[in-house]
């Protein structure tokens, strides 16, 4: 004979399965709360409506903060919270972020690099929005000689003559050497050489008049990055007679 319960939708079994399943749905919820792994699809991950992406370490050391800035110095003018991305160091000092300080009057952001001291040691310009305001670069100038050539290194034989040297670090893909160069007697010509480790890399002609000259860029390939790297700029005269004299203006790695 049917009893009370069988008369509920799915019989007594059917709701032991439902209760069983809103339980496992309850942990399962429980458990998103703190999630420990996981895998975004080709959807991607979206952070909205003013939500933040954190990441602490096991100590509980913030190192990776996106999202709103908590410190309301940092707000906009009209008040409105900034929206900033800082990089921290494991001990907490903080080592690249992207945010502006409103209170100074600044309201653009600028990407900056930070040691461990928290000098600014690489930011952009936000001013004219072109280039680097941090470091400052150095501007090669070369001594002004009115005109005179005498105390300009030289090569008067037709054999090779090396005039400048150097070792330096690399640290970009390619070099650049500018130098001002002339043969000092009419109608004889030069040629003014870049070698690097020893081979020449980068030539140009020289003749009976003071003129620009640039090296390059020539390529770095086969040395590794901080590898120290040997120059030579060597010259030879070709036809004539006198002497082929060059002086350096700026040596740089672009």
């Amino acid at each position: 004979m049917p009893t009370p319960g069988d008369q509920l939708p799915g019989g007594p079994q059917q709701m032991a399965r439902d209760i069983a399943d809103l339980k496992r749905q309850v942990r399962e919820l429980r458990a998103a709360r703190r999630l420990e792994n996981a895998a975004v699809g080709a959807g991607g991950l979206r952070v909205v409506n003013g939500g933040r992406l954190a990441m602490d370490t096991p100590g509980r050391v913030r190192m990776v903060d996106i999202g709103k800035l908590n410190d309301q110095q940092y707000n906009h003018a009209d008040g409105t919270p900034q929206q900033a991305i800082q990089l921290r160091r494991d001990d907490g000092t903080l080592a690249w972020a992207c945010f502006s300080y409103p209170p100074s009057g600044f309201e653009t952001q600028a990407w900056k690099f930070y040691d461990r001291t928290g000098n600014v040691i690489l930011a952009e310009d936000t001013n004219s929005a072109q280039g680097l305001a941090r470091p400052y670069l150095p501007v090669p100038l070369g001594p002004a000689y009115e005109g005179s050539w005498d105390y300009w290194p030289r090569a008067t034989a037709t054999t090779t003559t090396r005039l400048w040297q150097g070792r330096f670090y690399k640290q970009l893909p390619n070099i650049v050497l500018v130098m001002q160069a002339s043969m000092d007697t009419s109608g004889a010509t030069g040629t003014i050489e870049l070698a690097v480790g020893g081979t020449v890399r980068a030539s140009a002609s020289v003749a009976f008049s003071v003129g620009y000259v640039t090296l390059g860029p020539y390529a770095l390939d086969g040395y590794d990055h901080m590898q120290q790297v040997d120059i030579t700029v060597q010259g030879r005269r070709t036809a004539g007679t006198g002497a082929l004299r060059a002086t350096l203006y700026s040596a740089y790695q672009i």
